[in-house]
Protein backbone atom coordinates (compact mmCIF):
# COMPACT_ATOMS: atom_id res chain seq x y z
CA UNK A 1 0.00 0.00 0.00
CA UNK A 2 1.54 2.98 -1.51
CA UNK A 3 1.03 5.61 1.11
CA UNK A 4 1.87 9.30 -0.93
CA UNK A 5 -0.36 7.51 -3.65
CA UNK A 6 -3.26 7.54 -1.38
CA UNK A 7 -2.75 10.97 -0.39
CA UNK A 8 -2.88 11.80 -3.54
CA UNK A 9 -5.85 9.58 -4.60
CA UNK A 10 -7.77 11.36 -1.78
CA UNK A 11 -6.83 14.58 -2.19
CA UNK A 12 -7.65 14.23 -6.11
CA UNK A 13 -11.52 12.55 -4.60
CA UNK A 14 -12.11 15.56 -2.07
CA UNK A 15 -11.73 18.04 -4.62
CA UNK A 16 -14.16 16.28 -6.87
CA UNK A 17 -16.86 15.37 -4.04
CA UNK A 18 -16.58 19.43 -3.43
CA UNK A 19 -17.42 20.20 -6.54
CA UNK A 20 -20.08 17.76 -6.94
CA UNK A 21 -21.94 18.80 -3.52
CA UNK A 22 -21.02 22.83 -5.29
CA UNK A 23 -22.85 21.81 -8.34
CA UNK A 24 -25.87 20.46 -6.45
CA UNK A 25 -26.40 23.54 -3.91
CA UNK A 26 -26.25 25.43 -7.26
CA UNK A 27 -29.50 23.18 -8.44
CA UNK A 28 -30.67 23.47 -5.12
CA UNK A 29 -30.06 25.91 -2.66
CA UNK A 30 -32.40 25.23 -0.01
CA UNK A 31 -31.17 22.08 1.32
CA UNK A 32 -30.52 22.85 5.14
CA UNK A 33 -26.49 22.48 6.22
CA UNK A 34 -25.42 21.72 2.05
CA UNK A 35 -23.83 24.43 1.91
CA UNK A 36 -21.83 23.73 5.38
CA UNK A 37 -20.88 20.41 4.37
CA UNK A 38 -19.24 21.96 1.08
CA UNK A 39 -17.02 24.28 2.67
CA UNK A 40 -16.54 21.51 5.06
CA UNK A 41 -14.96 18.17 2.50
CA UNK A 42 -13.49 21.94 0.40
CA UNK A 43 -11.24 22.52 3.75
CA UNK A 44 -10.28 18.95 3.63
CA UNK A 45 -9.05 19.14 0.17
CA UNK A 46 -7.21 22.15 1.06
CA UNK A 47 -5.38 19.78 4.23
CA UNK A 48 -4.95 16.97 1.96
CA UNK A 49 -2.97 19.50 -0.45
CA UNK A 50 -1.02 21.04 2.53
CA UNK A 51 0.08 17.87 3.46
CA UNK A 52 1.04 17.23 0.05
CA UNK A 53 3.33 20.21 -0.37
CA UNK A 54 4.49 20.02 3.80
CA UNK A 55 8.04 20.99 3.77
CA UNK A 56 7.40 24.03 1.80
CA UNK A 57 6.29 25.87 4.80
CA UNK A 58 8.24 26.46 8.24
CA UNK A 59 6.88 23.29 10.41
CA UNK A 60 4.99 25.57 13.13
CA UNK A 61 3.50 26.91 9.97
CA UNK A 62 2.12 24.19 8.19
CA UNK A 63 1.07 22.15 11.54
CA UNK A 64 -0.97 25.04 12.38
CA UNK A 65 -2.87 25.28 9.19
CA UNK A 66 -3.31 21.36 8.43
CA UNK A 67 -4.42 21.24 12.00
CA UNK A 68 -6.86 24.57 11.58
CA UNK A 69 -7.77 23.01 8.17
CA UNK A 70 -9.10 19.73 9.51
CA UNK A 71 -10.31 20.68 12.54
CA UNK A 72 -12.29 23.55 10.73
CA UNK A 73 -13.99 20.61 8.15
CA UNK A 74 -14.63 18.44 11.61
CA UNK A 75 -16.53 21.44 11.98
CA UNK A 76 -18.29 22.46 9.44
CA UNK A 77 -19.68 18.88 9.00
CA UNK A 78 -21.37 18.90 12.59
CA UNK A 79 -22.61 22.14 12.52
CA UNK A 80 -24.18 21.12 8.75
CA UNK A 81 -25.67 18.00 10.52
CA UNK A 82 -27.34 20.13 13.01
CA UNK A 83 -29.19 22.63 10.65
CA UNK A 84 -30.41 19.74 8.15
CA UNK A 85 -32.38 18.55 11.20
CA UNK A 86 -33.59 21.19 11.82
CA UNK A 87 -31.71 22.16 15.36
CA UNK A 88 -29.25 24.82 16.04
CA UNK A 89 -25.52 24.93 16.93
CA UNK A 90 -23.66 26.27 18.87
CA UNK A 91 -22.20 29.98 18.86
CA UNK A 92 -19.59 30.15 16.24
CA UNK A 93 -17.06 31.47 18.60
CA UNK A 94 -17.24 28.11 20.40
CA UNK A 95 -16.17 26.24 17.28
CA UNK A 96 -13.48 29.34 16.37
CA UNK A 97 -12.71 29.10 20.12
CA UNK A 98 -11.99 25.39 20.38
CA UNK A 99 -10.00 25.27 16.69
CA UNK A 100 -7.32 27.77 18.15
CA UNK A 101 -6.74 26.02 21.05
CA UNK A 102 -6.33 22.78 19.59
CA UNK A 103 -4.61 23.69 17.29
CA UNK A 104 -2.52 25.86 19.65
CA UNK A 105 -1.57 23.08 21.36
CA UNK A 106 -0.36 21.41 18.33
CA UNK A 107 1.73 24.31 17.79
CA UNK A 108 3.00 23.74 21.02
CA UNK A 109 3.86 19.87 20.40
CA UNK A 110 6.01 21.13 17.40
CA UNK A 111 7.94 24.23 18.22
CA UNK A 112 7.94 24.48 22.34
CA UNK A 113 7.82 20.92 23.16
CA UNK A 114 8.21 18.25 20.45
CA UNK A 115 6.20 15.80 20.72
CA UNK A 116 4.41 14.23 17.56
CA UNK A 117 2.46 11.77 19.84
CA UNK A 118 1.04 13.81 22.43
CA UNK A 119 0.00 16.34 19.32
CA UNK A 120 -1.29 13.11 17.34
CA UNK A 121 -3.17 12.35 20.40
CA UNK A 122 -4.82 15.51 20.88
CA UNK A 123 -5.75 15.83 17.37
CA UNK A 124 -7.38 12.21 17.44
CA UNK A 125 -9.41 12.75 20.00
CA UNK A 126 -10.86 16.33 19.25
CA UNK A 127 -11.74 15.69 15.53
CA UNK A 128 -13.12 12.24 17.16
CA UNK A 129 -15.27 14.06 19.47
CA UNK A 130 -16.94 16.10 16.76
CA UNK A 131 -17.42 13.04 14.40
CA UNK A 132 -19.13 11.33 17.39
CA UNK A 133 -21.14 14.56 18.05
CA UNK A 134 -22.16 14.64 14.40
CA UNK A 135 -23.74 10.94 14.46
CA UNK A 136 -25.62 11.87 17.48
CA UNK A 137 -27.21 15.19 15.92
CA UNK A 138 -27.88 13.54 12.56
CA UNK A 139 -29.60 10.41 13.35
CA UNK A 140 -32.76 11.91 14.22
CA UNK A 141 -36.52 11.20 12.83
CA UNK A 142 -36.14 7.53 12.50
CA UNK A 143 -34.26 5.12 9.66
CA UNK A 144 -37.37 3.83 7.97
CA UNK A 145 -38.52 7.74 7.50
CA UNK A 146 -34.63 9.08 7.02
CA UNK A 147 -32.54 6.25 6.12
CA UNK A 148 -29.91 8.81 4.49
CA UNK A 149 -29.43 10.81 7.96
CA UNK A 150 -28.88 7.28 9.71
CA UNK A 151 -26.16 6.30 6.96
CA UNK A 152 -24.58 9.48 7.37
CA UNK A 153 -24.68 8.81 11.21
CA UNK A 154 -23.22 5.18 11.00
CA UNK A 155 -20.23 6.53 8.58
CA UNK A 156 -19.44 9.56 10.82
CA UNK A 157 -19.71 7.23 14.36
CA UNK A 158 -17.50 4.66 12.74
CA UNK A 159 -14.67 7.37 11.93
CA UNK A 160 -15.49 9.11 15.22
CA UNK A 161 -14.69 5.85 16.95
CA UNK A 162 -11.66 5.15 14.80
CA UNK A 163 -10.43 8.78 15.45
CA UNK A 164 -10.82 8.52 18.97
CA UNK A 165 -8.59 4.62 19.06
CA UNK A 166 -6.38 5.40 16.94
CA UNK A 167 -3.91 6.33 19.01
CA UNK A 168 -3.80 3.25 21.05
CA UNK A 169 -4.11 1.74 17.78
CA UNK A 170 -0.94 3.07 16.50
CA UNK A 171 0.97 3.27 20.26
CA UNK A 172 4.31 2.84 18.86
CA UNK A 173 7.42 5.28 19.57
CA UNK A 174 6.09 8.88 17.60
CA UNK A 175 9.22 10.94 18.94
CA UNK A 176 10.92 12.89 16.18
CA UNK A 177 10.49 15.88 13.47
CA UNK A 178 6.95 15.67 11.28
CA UNK A 179 7.74 15.03 7.64
CA UNK A 180 5.48 13.73 5.05
CA UNK A 181 7.85 10.41 4.75
CA UNK A 182 7.46 9.84 8.54
CA UNK A 183 3.89 10.85 8.46
CA UNK A 184 2.99 8.29 5.65
CA UNK A 185 4.99 5.65 7.50
CA UNK A 186 3.13 5.48 10.46
CA UNK A 187 0.39 3.87 9.19
CA UNK A 188 -1.58 3.88 5.48
CA UNK A 189 -4.23 2.05 7.24
CA UNK A 190 -5.55 5.82 8.36
CA UNK A 191 -4.95 7.55 5.05
CA UNK A 192 -7.13 4.46 3.77
CA UNK A 193 -9.78 4.92 6.59
CA UNK A 194 -9.73 8.45 5.88
CA UNK A 195 -10.11 8.41 2.32
CA UNK A 196 -12.96 5.85 2.36
CA UNK A 197 -14.69 7.62 5.42
CA UNK A 198 -14.64 11.15 3.93
CA UNK A 199 -15.76 10.06 0.54
CA UNK A 200 -18.76 7.97 2.08
CA UNK A 201 -20.07 10.78 4.18
CA UNK A 202 -20.04 13.03 1.01
CA UNK A 203 -22.11 10.03 -0.96
CA UNK A 204 -24.15 10.30 2.04
CA UNK A 205 -24.55 14.18 1.98
CA UNK A 206 -25.87 13.13 -1.80
CA UNK A 207 -28.00 10.86 -0.62
CA UNK A 208 -29.81 13.50 1.79
CA UNK A 209 -30.37 16.04 -1.11
CA UNK A 210 -32.49 13.48 -2.57
CA UNK A 211 -34.06 12.52 0.16
CA UNK A 212 -34.71 16.07 1.22
CA UNK A 213 -35.97 16.71 -1.98
CA UNK A 214 -38.22 13.63 -1.94
CA UNK A 215 -39.83 14.83 1.38
CA UNK A 216 -40.34 18.24 0.29
CA UNK A 217 -42.17 16.83 -3.22
CA UNK A 218 -44.06 14.26 -0.79
CA UNK A 219 -44.91 16.96 1.08
CA UNK A 220 -46.27 19.42 -1.44
CA UNK A 221 -48.32 16.02 -2.65
CA UNK A 222 -49.75 15.23 1.00
CA UNK A 223 -50.57 18.59 2.29
CA UNK A 224 -52.68 21.20 1.63
CA UNK A 225 -50.78 24.10 0.81
CA UNK A 226 -52.80 26.86 2.20
CA UNK A 227 -54.25 24.98 5.69
CA UNK A 228 -51.26 22.30 6.11
CA UNK A 229 -53.55 20.11 6.60
CA UNK A 230 -53.74 16.65 4.67
CA UNK A 231 -54.64 17.05 1.22
CA UNK A 232 -57.60 15.16 -0.16
CA UNK A 233 -55.54 12.59 -1.61
CA UNK A 234 -53.09 11.95 1.47
CA UNK A 235 -56.72 11.73 3.67
CA UNK A 236 -58.20 9.32 1.29
CA UNK A 237 -55.20 7.05 1.30
CA UNK A 238 -55.20 7.27 5.32
CA UNK A 239 -59.00 6.22 5.33
CA UNK A 240 -58.29 3.53 2.91
CA UNK A 241 -55.28 2.11 5.25
CA UNK A 242 -57.52 2.71 8.10
CA UNK A 243 -59.84 0.13 6.71
CA UNK A 244 -58.03 -2.71 6.03
CA UNK A 245 -57.82 -4.04 9.51
CA UNK A 246 -60.19 -6.66 9.10
CA UNK A 247 -62.87 -8.21 10.59
CA UNK A 248 -61.45 -7.15 14.28
CA UNK A 249 -61.11 -3.62 13.52
CA UNK A 250 -63.34 -1.28 15.34
CA UNK A 251 -65.93 1.13 13.78
CA UNK A 252 -64.25 4.33 12.61
CA UNK A 253 -65.82 7.54 13.42
CA UNK A 254 -65.60 10.29 10.35
CA UNK A 255 -66.40 13.79 10.66
CA UNK A 256 -67.38 15.35 7.13
CA UNK A 257 -67.37 19.52 7.96
CA UNK A 258 -68.89 22.27 5.61
CA UNK A 259 -68.23 25.66 6.77
CA UNK A 260 -71.47 27.79 6.63
CA UNK A 261 -72.49 30.15 4.06
CA UNK A 262 -68.61 30.90 3.11
CA UNK A 263 -69.23 32.41 -0.68
CA UNK A 264 -70.26 35.51 1.35
CA UNK A 265 -66.99 35.87 2.80
CA UNK A 266 -65.10 35.80 -0.65
CA UNK A 267 -68.05 37.89 -2.45
CA UNK A 268 -67.87 40.41 0.84
CA UNK A 269 -64.15 40.51 1.67
CA UNK A 270 -62.36 38.93 -0.94
CA UNK A 271 -60.66 35.81 -1.25
CA UNK A 272 -57.83 36.61 0.71
CA UNK A 273 -60.32 36.80 3.62
CA UNK A 274 -61.85 33.57 1.94
CA UNK A 275 -58.05 32.11 2.64
CA UNK A 276 -57.97 33.68 5.90
CA UNK A 277 -61.04 31.92 7.07
CA UNK A 278 -59.76 28.16 5.98
CA UNK A 279 -56.79 28.73 8.23
CA UNK A 280 -58.36 30.46 11.01
CA UNK A 281 -61.36 27.12 10.73
CA UNK A 282 -58.24 24.61 11.06
CA UNK A 283 -56.46 26.24 13.80
CA UNK A 284 -59.53 25.57 15.60
CA UNK A 285 -60.48 22.42 15.00
CA UNK A 286 -56.83 21.50 15.42
CA UNK A 287 -57.60 22.26 19.44
CA UNK A 288 -60.17 19.36 19.17
CA UNK A 289 -57.87 16.87 17.71
CA UNK A 290 -55.39 14.69 19.18
CA UNK A 291 -52.15 13.72 17.88
CA UNK A 292 -53.61 10.03 16.13
CA UNK A 293 -56.30 12.06 14.36
CA UNK A 294 -56.09 12.48 10.97
CA UNK A 295 -57.73 15.98 9.32
CA UNK A 296 -57.91 16.54 5.34
CA UNK A 297 -59.49 19.35 3.20
CA UNK A 298 -61.50 17.60 0.69
CA UNK A 299 -62.21 21.00 -1.94
CA UNK A 300 -63.06 24.01 -1.31
CA UNK A 301 -64.58 24.69 2.39
CA UNK A 302 -65.15 20.88 2.77
CA UNK A 303 -63.05 19.35 5.37
CA UNK A 304 -63.09 15.95 7.47
CA UNK A 305 -61.59 14.00 10.32
CA UNK A 306 -60.91 10.51 11.05
CA UNK A 307 -61.13 9.61 14.67
CA UNK A 308 -59.68 6.50 15.15
CA UNK A 309 -59.77 4.17 18.43
CA UNK A 310 -63.12 6.77 19.43
CA UNK A 311 -66.84 5.32 20.16
CA UNK A 312 -69.45 6.90 18.03
CA UNK A 313 -70.70 8.75 21.44
CA UNK A 314 -67.21 10.44 21.48
CA UNK A 315 -66.74 11.65 18.02
CA UNK A 316 -70.50 13.31 18.37
CA UNK A 317 -69.04 15.23 21.26
CA UNK A 318 -65.91 16.18 19.49
CA UNK A 319 -68.01 17.02 16.70
CA UNK A 320 -70.44 19.28 18.82
CA UNK A 321 -67.01 20.67 20.80
CA UNK A 322 -65.67 21.94 17.39
CA UNK A 323 -68.69 23.70 16.55
CA UNK A 324 -69.13 25.74 19.78
CA UNK A 325 -65.89 26.55 19.77
CA UNK A 326 -65.74 27.86 16.41
CA UNK A 327 -68.71 30.14 17.34
CA UNK A 328 -66.88 31.22 20.06
CA UNK A 329 -64.14 32.38 18.30
CA UNK A 330 -65.03 34.23 15.48
CA UNK A 331 -62.62 35.47 12.46
CA UNK A 332 -61.05 39.14 13.08
CA UNK A 333 -61.07 40.57 9.42
CA UNK A 334 -60.14 44.67 8.96
CA UNK A 335 -61.04 45.30 12.38
CA UNK A 336 -64.75 43.59 12.92
CA UNK A 337 -65.60 40.05 13.96
CA UNK A 338 -66.95 37.93 11.41
CA UNK A 339 -68.63 35.34 12.93
CA UNK A 340 -67.97 31.59 10.96
CA UNK A 341 -70.25 28.54 11.77
CA UNK A 342 -70.31 24.88 10.21
CA UNK A 343 -72.23 22.10 9.57
CA UNK A 344 -70.97 18.47 10.55
CA UNK A 345 -72.32 15.15 9.51
CA UNK A 346 -70.88 12.41 11.64
CA UNK A 347 -70.70 8.53 10.38
CA UNK A 348 -68.63 5.23 11.58
CA UNK A 349 -66.63 3.57 8.80
CA UNK A 350 -67.72 -0.42 10.51
CA UNK A 351 -65.76 -3.00 9.52
CA UNK A 352 -66.20 -4.67 5.48
CA UNK A 353 -67.60 -1.13 4.57
CA UNK A 354 -66.02 0.51 2.03
CA UNK A 355 -64.48 4.13 2.73
CA UNK A 356 -66.91 5.40 -0.40
CA UNK A 357 -69.83 4.20 1.07
CA UNK A 358 -68.68 5.61 4.71
CA UNK A 359 -68.16 9.02 3.08
CA UNK A 360 -71.40 9.35 1.23
CA UNK A 361 -73.02 8.37 4.29
CA UNK A 362 -71.15 11.34 6.43
CA UNK A 363 -72.08 14.34 3.18
CA UNK A 364 -75.57 12.67 3.54
CA UNK A 365 -75.49 13.61 7.59
CA UNK A 366 -73.60 17.45 6.90
CA UNK A 367 -76.31 17.89 4.01
CA UNK A 368 -78.97 17.03 6.36
CA UNK A 369 -77.60 19.85 9.11
CA UNK A 370 -77.59 21.97 6.79
CA UNK A 371 -81.34 21.37 5.62
CA UNK A 372 -81.90 21.80 9.42
CA UNK A 373 -80.74 25.42 9.69
CA UNK A 374 -76.76 25.07 9.77
CA UNK A 375 -74.36 25.14 12.68
CA UNK A 376 -75.65 22.14 13.72
CA UNK A 377 -74.02 18.24 13.92
CA UNK A 378 -76.10 15.21 12.53
CA UNK A 379 -75.13 11.12 13.04
CA UNK A 380 -76.28 8.87 10.14
CA UNK A 381 -74.90 5.83 11.65
CA UNK A 382 -74.54 3.05 9.68
CA UNK A 383 -77.21 0.10 10.25
CA UNK A 384 -75.65 -3.21 12.55
CA UNK A 385 -76.31 -5.85 10.36
CA UNK A 386 -78.39 -8.66 12.55
CA UNK A 387 -76.34 -11.52 13.51
CA UNK A 388 -77.50 -14.52 11.21
CA UNK A 389 -77.83 -18.00 13.17
CA UNK A 390 -78.21 -21.37 11.84
CA UNK A 391 -81.47 -22.40 12.38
Amino acid sequence: MHSPTLLILMTILMGLMSLVMAAVWRINRLVPGLAWWILAHGLGFLACFELLTRGRLPDALSVAVAQGLLLGMGYFIYVGARRHVGEPHPPHWIGALMIAAVTSVAVFFTTVRPDFSARFLVHSLSLGVLFVLTAQAVAKGGPRQYPARYMLAAASLLHGLFMLGRPWLFSFDLHGPMTLARMTSISPFILLESAVAFNVMAFCVLLLVAEYSHGELRRLVDRDELTGVHSRRAFLHRLQQLSEGGAERPALPILLIDLDHFKRINDTWGHSAGDDALRHFVAVAQRCMRVQDTMGRLGGEEFAVLLPRTSAEQAQGVAERLRKLLVDHPLRLTGENVSLTASIGVTLLRSGESPEVALGRADQAMYQAKSEGRNRVVSVLAPVVPEVRAA
